[in-house]
């Protein structure tokens, strides 16, 4: 999805880090939240990039000889940028401690908007219906709520377990299944490479935050990438906070390493939004 895309592209570009004195509150999309005086944060929509990337994208625009796809995905493009700071956004988080900088990257999304935009014709796909009264009114139910929790939490993996990423989109590629386990895959010139997995251990339940403003629902894990035998352990922490005039998911995520430190601060931010 392009919009997924642009967050990405945002992510990877937020520009100078501005300090936050003391523990005070940080405007984020769902409302404010308290982070320790150790930390700072940046919005992506706060940022010189996103000004950078709109002027490079119309002045692509103005070119003779730009074709009409080009064109029109720049349109989405700066539609979806016009947005940044509105429906979504993208957080920096930086703190400090004896053994130094940490880093972590927070992404927020407004599910009102986003589910809107996504069903264009929500009477025609009636299950959804009930997801989007919910999210329009920030309201739920005890009942749908706990339906919620206990849907969510059966799903999610007891135990350490590993999902194959098979890339079926690359021409000439393809993955060597013995049994259930994806061993190698062949690439168009016989090159051998194992193929992209994804581990997920110490997974959180999701449950419903204490003492919060808002209801307020987490789960988290962590999260192991393995790509052609380069491993990257992350840390994931999810939150659903049911603002009424704009419930948000953030997701924050950090290496495993950080994930100590970063843990008691995500879960202390959610809880404190307001």
């Amino acid at each position: 999805m392009k919009p997924l895309k642009t967050l990405v592209l945002a992510a990877c570009l937020v520009g100078a880090v501005t300090s936050l004195a003391g523990a005070k509150d940080v405007k984020t999309l769902a409302g404010t939240m308290t982070v320790p005086n150790i930390v700072t944060v940046t919005s992506a929509a706060n940022t010189n990039t996103v000004g950078i990337i709109k002027d490079i994208l119309i002045k692509d625009n103005t070119k003779p000889n730009i074709n009409k796809l080009t064109r029109q995905s720049n349109d989405e493009a700066l539609a979806v940028l016009d947005q940044m700071g509105i429906s979504y956004d993208v957080y920096q988080i930086q703190g400090e401690d004896k053994t130094g900088q940490k880093d972590a990257l927070l992404a927020a999304v407004d599910l009102k908007t986003a589910a809107n935009a996504l069903f264009e014709n929500p009477k025609g796909n009636a299950p959804i219906l009930p997801v989007l009264a919910i999210l329009n009114t920030g309201k739920m139910d005890p009942i749908t709520e706990q339906l919620m929790l206990t849907t969510v939490n059966n799903a999610l993996p007891k135990e350490t377990k590993t999902f194959t990423l098979a890339d079926k989109n690359i021409p000439g590629s393809v993955y060597v299944k013995a049994g259930n386990d994806y061993s190698a895959a062949v690439g168009v010139v016989g090159e051998r490479k194992a193929p992209t997995t994804v581990t997920v251990e110490n997974t959180e339940m999701m449950e419903k935050m204490n003492n919060t403003k808002y209801p307020t629902y987490t789960v988290g894990t962590r999260v192991l990438l393995d790509t052609e035998g380069l491993k990257f352990p992350y840390y994931a922490k999810a939150a659903l906070v049911m603002t009424p005039e704009k419930p948000t998911l953030f997701l924050a995520l950090t290496s495993d390493v950080q994930r100590q430190y970063f843990m008691p601060i995500f879960t202390e931010a959610f809880k404190s939004i307001k």
